[in-house]
């Protein structure tokens, strides 16, 4: 875990011998970040770089710590170094991990009952950063949606990187005691050489390909502890520097860290070439609280068992070394253990909150960390678990995460299945006047003709009855998901579903990704009713431009491309349409192999959609852009779920869901494009300041982005007005 070597008793740590100051203040830097960070605190949206620095401090400590006691000893003692970690890590963690089931309990709706307790399981195990990837989870700021322990992903991260190298430092150690020699760390500094690099080359690409997984998982995050690790064991080499290089770089690596944390922001390029920042600064501060000590002196790896010495009392290790900063490190891991669980739930539990709600939340979270440090990480270290022997902590220190495990089981056997909502019947009108509504739910019907003003688009806390279960929305899907209309995710073939009058003389394609899908409800209403044949070109996560975007691994994206133009030669071509409707998602531009951001993203998109569409015009095929759906901060049908009689909770803000959609970049490339006409039913999605989540008795998103099939069908007589005013010939 990522823990440090603490007092045995409650006095303060300053003057211990062998203690680095500096590091239990950089400690209490990184998890007062995330802290911030995860309150949505806008000044500090790096605030997840925590993280980082906490990594490369860990593998730093642990290492150092191994080393010492090898030079003293002349092995490693795997079983006393496992039982010294047990006693500092497991007593808060095992507490935390017992208090989330009640947590879950209260503050999360049923049908998460049960994967709240599978993420105990696999937290009790040290697995949780796995399951999180494999269900592309964020962990960075706690929304409704997230695991009320989704942050001992790093802890999980940190303690598989000790597991291994403390087993590869042991067996050099053994190897070395063997051939009758010396403690050597060339062997070792190679091997945290190559993992870090190897690792470190895996998180460029792996970044690049899947940048949610990248961030949770092991293999992209090695590096960091490694990186700790090589400077442990260039302790000795360290120390021979003069001072004044360790003041510039503990200043430098302060600087950088500080940049890190005022500036990087969460997304696709981390963690990437973006990680090196933190990392590389608390990599200086290390190292410059290292230069100039003598050589054996603790905290330059080549001291016995302890990790570090009093760092240099001036510059930036002045500052790190402030009583204000030690008293929050020594509690900065309770503290990091329960800030997520109590953020989380709230947020599960009552939606968006405000910065001071979330501010407040943090202050519960300090007072648990101090009851916690106080009354019981300081008697497990100092009480009974001190006078046990090592094979006696471990073995406890063993059957506490087992039971963790057996606790995660039982719960989730206990909730398991969840209780399902019963069916609401789809007849039952919405409105409390009977003739005000048709016999089936109006859905967007109910809106009338000024949307913006219609007390239907306003939400509501209750309504009498939603269509479909949102519980099931997911499965609420346009006929194209049953009838395999879309190719494979490594294919380029323009597959075609065909639907309405076969034999129409006039064709409508639909051509785009996921969100052009969303619309075939809508559209198969209306060539069912003008006699048109609807012919559809979709692939999912694959927008229908010429534009090279970050839309998965280097092989999706080459097949996205090729998937382009293949479409593009069939409208062109023989199967030239009579009227192409597309539109997508936002995506995130790619320029020399990397993402990009801010103005230069959004320049690049509506160049790419003015390419595109332009180009299409000029080969005689009329194209109408459906203005990009809004898309929420999270998943609606989830929190409608979650709060059936509060679902005002639920309603999202129209602004930031316009702005995340790709209607602000197709409004400026439709700017100077007078051929290609635009269809905004927008208001018709979201009519007022909030997005209502039920509109007309029809749950409007089956996730954050998509509407549910029902909706959708239900704006087909607004898409059909549309078509016609698009398609009416010029008045003479």
């Amino acid at each position: 875990m990522v823990t440090q070597a603490r007092p045995r008793s409650g006095t303060d740590v300053a003057g211990r011998p062998g203690h680095r100051a500096d590091l239990t203040g950089l400690r209490a830097l990184a998890v007062g970040s995330l802290l911030l960070g995860a309150a949505g605190i806008g000044a500090v949206p790096g605030g997840f770089v925590g993280v980082d620095i906490l990594l490369v401090v860990s593998g730093f400590l642990v290492t150092a710590a191994l080393l010492g006691t090898w030079r003293r000893t002349g092995r490693i003692d795997l079983v006393g170094f496992f039982a010294r970690r047990a006693r500092r890590a497991l007593p808060a963690g095992t507490l935390v991990l017992a208090a989330s089931l009640p947590l879950a309990l209260i503050l999360l709706p049923r049908e998460r009952w049960s994967a709240a307790g599978w993420d105990v399981l696999a937290g009790a195990g040290h697995l949780l950063n796995w399951r999180l990837a494999a269900q592309h989870a964020q962990a960075v700021v706690p929304d409704a949606d997230a695991s009320l322990l989704a942050h001992l992903w790093v802890v999980a991260v940190a303690a598989q990187f000790v597991l291994l190298w403390s087993l590869l430092v042991a067996g050099v150690a053994a190897w070395t005691a063997h051939r009758g020699g010396r403690p050597r760390v060339r062997p070792l500094l190679i091997a945290a050489g190559l993992l870090g690099l190897g690792s470190f080359a895996w998180s460029v690409w792996y970044t690049a390909a899947e940048p949610g997984p990248a961030f949770l998982v092991t293999t992209t995050r090695g590096w960091e502890p490694a990186l700790g690790a090589a400077l442990a064991l260039l302790g000795t080499r360290l120390a021979g520097l003069p001072r004044r290089l360790g003041t510039l770089l503990g200043w430098a690596g302060l600087a950088a860290v500080a940049v890190a944390v005022l500036t990087l922001r969460p997304g696709p390029g981390f963690p990437g070439l973006l990680a090196l920042l933190p990392a590389l600064g608390t990599a200086a501060i290390i190292a410059g609280g290292t230069i100039g000590r003598p050589a054996g002196a603790p905290g330059t790896g080549d001291a016995p068992d302890t990790p570090g010495t009093v760092a240099g009392s001036g510059g930036a290790y002045r500052v790190l070394g402030a009583r204000p900063l030690r008293a929050l490190g020594a509690v900065s891991y309770p503290l990091h253990l329960w800030h997520w669980p109590l953020l989380a739930g709230a947020h599960a539990r009552f939606g968006d909150l405000r910065p001071a709600v979330d501010l407040g939340l943090l202050g519960g979270a300090v007072l648990l960390a101090v009851l916690t440090h106080r009354y019981v990480e300081i008697p497990a270290r100092a009480g009974a678990l001190d006078r046990w022997s090592p094979g006696q902590v471990l073995r406890v220190g063993t059957l506490l995460p087992a039971a963790g495990v057996l606790a995660g089981l039982l719960f989730q056997l206990t909730v398991w299945p969840p209780e399902q909502p019963a069916p609401a019947p789809a007849a039952r009108p919405v409105s409390a006047l009977p003739s005000a509504a048709p016999p089936a739910a109006p859905g967007a019907a109910a809106l009338g003709r000024s949307p913006r003003t219609s007390r239907a688009g306003v939400p509501v806390d209750r309504v009498r009855s939603i269509t479909p279960d949102p519980a099931d929305a997911r499965d609420d899907l346009p006929d194209v998901y049953r009838h395999n209309c879309f190719p494979p995710v490594s294919s380029s073939l323009a597959r075609s579903c065909v639907y309405g009058d076969r034999d129409a003389e006039f064709t409508v394609a639909l051509a785009g990704d996921s969100h052009a899908a969303s619309w075939v409800p809508a559209l198969q209403a209306v060539a069912a009713a003008k006699g048109w044949r609807l012919v559809t070109y979709l692939k999912p996560s694959c927008p229908f431009l010429r534009l090279e975007a970050m839309t998965g691994q280097p092989p999706q994206r080459e097949a996205c491309a090729e998937w382009y133009r293949n479409v593009r030669a069939a409208l062109t071509g023989a199967e030239r349409p009579d009227l192409l409707l597309t539109t997508s998602s936002r995506y995130q531009p790619m320029a020399g192999g990397r993402g990009l951001n801010g103005k230069p993203a959004h320049d690049a998109l509506v160049a790419g959609m003015r390419r595109t569409w332009s180009d299409l015009v000029s080969a005689r095929v009329p194209t109408v852009v459906l203005r990009g759906t809004p898309i929420l901060a999270s998943d609606s049908a989830k929190c409608v779920a979650a709060n059936p009689r509060r679902l005002k909770r639920c309603a999202a803000d129209r602004e930031v869901a316009l702005a995340t959609s790709a209607g602000a970049a197709q409004l400026a490339a439709l700017d100077d494009l007078p051929r290609v006409g635009l269809i905004d039913l927008t208001t018709a999605i979201c009519p007022g300041r909030r997005c209502a989540p039920v509109i007309g008795g029809v749950l409007v998103y089956r996730d954050n982005q998509h509407l549910t099939a029902s909706y959708a069908a239900t704006l087909a007589p607004r898409l059909r007005s549309a078509l016609d005013r698009i398609l009416a010939p010029p008045a003479s």
